[in-house]
């Protein structure tokens, strides 16, 4: 879904995955051959956009050992509109909204898990919902709907 919406906006395929891959969890990292491996990408297509994005000032890269590793610079002012857009355009903002205004009065906490909360793109939402006395037969409707 997300390449529909932001195809004609971000005309790269691997450019569009490194900001799902980096913008939906902004606390990961990665470095070109494993990014590469992950996102079923050429490693020279990675290297020319991950370039892109650390001129752009998106990511910041700092060597570890022999490898460079990129990571969201979240100094940038647009770091969070982008993370929030990219939820947005995922889906994953309106489903757990919709969820939580359902059990919000016995919910904690809502954990995205899973290949999402990597940041590499899946048609599977894993969440973890903590709370107390949640409504079990709700979310057994909601897990056998998605």
């Amino acid at each position: 879904m997300p390449s529909n919406l932001l195809g004609p906006l971000i005309t790269s395929k691997t450019r569009l995955k490194l900001l799902l891959r980096f913008f939906l969890n902004q606390n990961l990292s990665g470095y070109l051959q494993g990014l590469s491996k992950e996102l079923d990408e050429n490693t020279n297509s990675v290297r020319v956009e991950l370039n892109r994005l650390e001129a752009a000032g998106l990511l910041s890269a700092e060597e570890q050992g022999r490898r460079k590793v990129y990571s969201v610079n979240t100094a940038h002012p647009l770091s969070s509109d982008l993370s929030n857009m990219l939820r947005k355009v995922t889906g994953i903002d309106a489903l757990v909204d919709r969820v939580v205004s359902r059990i919000e009065n016995t919910l904690e906490q809502v954990w995205i898990t899973g290949a999402l909360a990597m940041g590499i793109n899946s048609d599977e939402l894993e969440v973890t919902l903590v709370g107390e006395v949640l409504d079990t037969e709700y979310l057994g409707e909601l897990m056998g709907k998605v």
